[in-house]
């Protein structure tokens, strides 16, 4: 303890100008370092110390898991082995700030002619190391000193004087790996490694590391099984060469000599409340276990518990009685193919009983116009669409217009316009991958359900025309798949082969707009409501192409299920 002591005070002494400054004596400093962790953990945290900040201008003080991960970064195993390091760690957990670290550690030291790469699915994701490593310099007038070129664009980069450069590049089928191609660093860092492609993994990035053993620095939250992730991790044949780290979001929240955690016991406690404790995204995201390449969204059992008892609403009860849903949101997802299109209708009430205390969505209307019975002539859906939110008196209109939705958008926006009152319209556009806007909305959707905040009528207490469209929606829900491709690069929620979930896709649609706010992720472009609400006693009329038929039929209604 004595020489680490020794060399700790001599390597602050360095750090702090106490010492004349010398770039290979800290050189040899930290080549002596890296074969003991727990040396390695005193220069670190001396480092820290002397050097870098917190965001809120404090001297920087790590959390264990971040200090595991630097320490196992810059140390070398025993035997003059490459390091290789897999690491899964919960969002949130600053597991890239830390590496971030890792990286401005090693620069500092190894000045002189070293290429440190980071790598990532994305140029986003790529950059976010990248600007962490440069606010660290920066940060600092005398790390800042020995920095000679920082560069933002077109092979963007840090160099240090002494000529060892830290770059970044996507790692993507567009690019096929390009930029690793021939490249030798002696540091290779791979953030969110369980998205690239492995094809493109094991052709680039693998090669990339052989000549200089480089450290490889593999992490991410995991995704499918059928990754070199996944690999790394638990295959027997990579068990000699990889350091396998594995932390939950119960390692998170441990602060050590931090200032704070990213989140507290109680509000992950309440998050696994909130998605379930089954749910794809709780057991990825912070749990952080690899789940099968196809899982079912839903738990059926939660799915169940949104049936009740209430009485559903009638044509004959909203015209003769004068007594209209509050806060109606239409959502409507276009049929596409063989598909139907779905119209829902969800009222957005308070709770009451052993709910939450949060506004919870009541289904009260649903209708399927299918391909035998009009379903793809778009002028007609367009009017079925607008009718069934003049019926219901709907304050928002959500309409998918990723596809042949888009053909009738122009048209819906108008009709809404004209509409007396205004309809708040709301074109939605899907987009697929793990932080696309369908996989946004569907991961709030499985919480509202997992917390009761969803209601349907009970089938059994409904007459069987309209109990088989209740099932309907039950089995397409039951039915629907989280889906991750075998190169583990894109992440799809669909139904699965010879089925649909159009009833899904509307729903969706319409509860996200009837209890959140409107999706960050999704392409919406609203208008202006105004004008009184006007009740008109006399029902329009529809044509003969119905699909059910209920006690509606003797209002003229023989199209849709009007609950």
């Amino acid at each position: 303890m004595t020489v680490i002591r020794d060399e700790t005070k001599k390597l602050k002494a360095t750090l702090t100008g106490k010492s004349a400054h010398d770039s290979l004596n800290l050189e040899n400093i930290f080549e002596k370092t890296r074969h003991s962790e727990e040396k390695m953990l005193k220069l670190v945290r001396a480092f820290c110390d002397t050097y870098l900040i917190d965001n809120k201008q404090r001297p920087l003080k790590l959390r264990p898991l971040q200090e595991e991960i630097i320490v196992k970064s810059l140390t070398h195993p025993k035997h003059g082995k490459q390091r290789k390091l897999a690491i899964l760690a919960p969002r949130g957990s600053g597991k890239s700030f830390a590496l971030a670290v890792a990286v401005t550690i090693y620069m500092f030291f190894k000045r002189f002619r070293d290429l440190v790469f980071i790598l990532a699915p994305s140029e986003d994701q790529a950059a976010l190391i990248f600007g962490y490593v440069y606010r660290n310099f920066k940060d600092n007038k005398f790390l800042d000193s020995l920095v000679d070129n920082y560069k933002f664009h077109n092979k963007p980069h840090i160099r240090m004087k002494g000529g060892t450069m830290m770059r970044r590049a996507p790692l993507a089928p567009s690019n096929q790996g390009q930029a690793i191609r021939g490249q030798h660093p002696t540091m290779c860092i791979v953030d969110e490694s369980p998205l690239i492609d492995d094809r493109l993994f094991i052709d680039n990035v693998e090669p990339a590391i052989v000549s200089n053993k480089a450290p490889f620095i593999n992490l991410g939250t995991p995704k499918s099984k059928e990754n070199h992730m996944y690999r790394y991790l638990y295959d027997e044949a990579y068990e000699a060469t990889f350091t396998r780290l594995h932390f939950t979001w119960r390692d998170a929240i441990q602060p050590g000599d931090a200032y704070t955690a990213p989140y507290t016991e109680v509000e992950m406690l309440d998050k696994m409340t909130e998605w379930g404790e089954d749910s794809i995204y709780w057991r990825t995201e912070y749990e952080c276990e690899f789940v099968e390449s196809v899982s079912n969204i839903f738990n059926p059992e939660k799915l169940r518990d949104c049936f009740d008892d209430y009485e559903p609403w009638t044509r004959e009860t909203i015209i003769e009685g004068g007594i209209f849903p509050p806060n109606i949101t239409v959502g409507v997802d276009v049929g596409k193919s063989v598909n139907s299109t779905v119209i829902t209708g969800w009222s957005r009430e308070k709770s009451v009983g052993d709910n939450t205390g949060e506004d919870i969505a009541r289904l009260v209307y649903i209708e399927e116009i299918n391909p035998r019975s009009g379903g793809h002539d778009i002028p007609y859906q367009r009017r079925r669409i607008i009718d069934v939110c003049t019926m219901l008196r709907a304050d928002k209109l959500i309409v998918d217009c990723t596809g042949i939705g888009g053909a009738i958008e122009q048209d819906l926006r108008l009709d809404c316009i004209n509409s007396s009152p205004q309809i708040h319209f709301l074109p939605f556009v899907f987009t697929g991958g793990p932080r696309g806007s369908k996989t946004q909305i569907y991961r709030d959707y499985v919480s509202y359900v997992q917390q009761d905040r969803i209601k349907v009528p009970n089938p059994e207490n409904l007459p069987a025309p309209i109990k088989r469209v209740v099932m309907k929606w039950y089995a397409e829900h039951r039915d629907l798949e989280y889906t991750m491709d075998a190169a583990n690069k894109t992440e799809k929620i669909a139904a699965p082969d010879g089925k649909h979930d159009d009833y899904c896709d509307s729903s969706v649609m319409g509860i996200h707009a009837t209890l959140s706010m409107l999706p960050a992720s999704a392409s919406f472009t609203s208008t202006n409501r105004g004008g009184p609400r006007r009740f008109h006693k006399q029902p329009r009329t529809y044509g003969k192409s119905g699909i059910f038929t209920t006690s509606a039929r003797k209002a003229g209604i023989n199209k849709g299920i009007p609950l």
